[in-house]
């Protein structure tokens, strides 16, 4: 969902529906009370008492394999000469990559963090005139990005304003949004609904939670839960996960068509980290990271079951490297695509199997990736079948 660049940018920092964009956040009506369900710890008991998530439900992942056939090779040194979606239409793509600003590439100024490059289904690489869209000729250093699960819609904002790219026509519109700067950009799993997070989390009428933007009407509404922990799911589903605190366990709640429905407790301390998870498969999954000292909260992706709050599995960090794993799309119920923001690499994580493969490489390093779910999913068919 909203993965590397938001989550690595807020760290660095720190780094549905409800009312119209024309009202205040007073006015929204409060999501109706959490229903306590199929709980797995009891209410009363405080998170330090809780146990980290047990070795026979971690994995770790490998510390040096070889790509799979067909794997993807992410060379941003190959994308700089590309020509302009407008000078050769592509129709759809199959992932957005960008250079952080915090990287340490070497080729960092040729490659030009922050500037979006667009991947298409064959390898090839694309630009995006950005002056065309509005934006300046330099793309904004935290410029946000997001790619649509068919790879036909792109939507890049920076502080002048947002735009959504239809990679079928080249056509684009451009929302002027009571918003500081659109962050944690996702799509709806139709594309018809974009939802965002305003930067200054406190501006109304998107803060604290975030908004829904529908791209065809251009009306933008204030949903109930923090989308920074936000996973949709079917339709008007879509699951928040609350961290562990002093005084409660984390909890997955559930929302259905805008309030809170359910709301079930997990058994083990969680630290989800920001930008969420990828639109729920049979379960939720978002990144963990710890700011704790404590070696066994070392950062991963944790895999739980919405209506009973059963951790499922988790898979660790590389021995020091934590907090670099992001959840990015599950192609199938049981197959996971998992990004190292650090290395720029993705590896496809079959849950139920217990099976990690190497199936991207990236040239440069610390990078943000964003996939086209259904287009990764069929470039991949051959490793997902059963």
């Amino acid at each position: 969902m909203k993965h590397r660049g938001v989550a690595a940018l807020c760290g660095a920092l720190l780094v549905a529906t409800g009312c119209s964009a024309g009202v205040t956040a007073d006015t929204v009506a409060p999501p109706a009370p959490e229903r306590t369900a199929g709980s797995t710890a009891s209410p009363t008991s405080p998170s330090e008492a809780l146990g980290s998530i047990p070795d026979a439900l971690r994995q770790t992942l490998p510390t040096a394999t070889e790509p799979v056939e067909g794997g993807i090779d992410i060379d941003l040194m190959s994308a700089i000469a590309a020509p302009m979606v407008d000078e050769a239409p592509v129709g759809r793509g199959m992932l957005l990559a960008q250079l952080l600003l915090e990287s340490t590439d070497a080729n960092r100024e040729t490659i030009r963090a922050g500037h979006p490059y667009l991947m298409t289904q064959t390898g090839d690489w694309r630009q995006f005139d950005l002056q065309r869209y509005g934006f300046g000729a330099v793309a904004y250093g935290e410029l946000s990005m997001a790619i649509s699960s068919d790879g036909r819609k792109v939507a890049l904002a920076d502080p002048s304003g947002l735009v959504t790219v239809d990679l079928r026509n080249n056509g684009f519109r451009r929302f002027n949004l009571p918003v500081h700067h659109a962050v944690a950009m996702v799509w709806s799993s139709d594309g018809a609904t974009l939802f965002l997070k305003d930067r200054h989390s406190s501006k109304r009428p998107c803060g604290p939670k975030g908004c829904a933007l529908d791209v065809t009407t251009g009306d933008l509404t204030a949903v109930p839960y923090d989308l920074f922990y936000a996973t949709p799911g079917a339709v008007a589903e879509t699951f928040e996960v609350k961290g562990s605190t002093k005084s409660r366990p984390g909890r997955v709640i559930t929302y259905q068509g805008g309030a809170a429905s359910t709301s079930v407790e997990l058994a083990y301390r969680i630290s989800p980290y920001t930008a969420g998870g990828p639109t729920a498969a049979r379960h939720v999954a978002f990144p963990q990271c710890s700011l704790t000292p404590k070696a066994r909260e070392a950062g991963g992706v944790v895999v739980v079951e919405p209506p009973t709050g059963t951790v499922v599995a988790m898979l660790a960090s590389k021995p020091g490297r934590q907090c670099h794993l992001g959840a990015q799309a599950w192609l199938t119920d049981r197959h996971l695509l998992v990004d190292d923001w650090r290395s720029g690499d993705l590896w496809l994580w079959d849950v139920q199997n217990e099976r990690v493969s190497h199936v991207a490489t990236s040239q440069a390093t610390g990078l943000n990736v964003q996939v086209a779910r259904g287009v990764m999913a069929q470039h991949f068919r051959e490793i997902l079948r059963p």
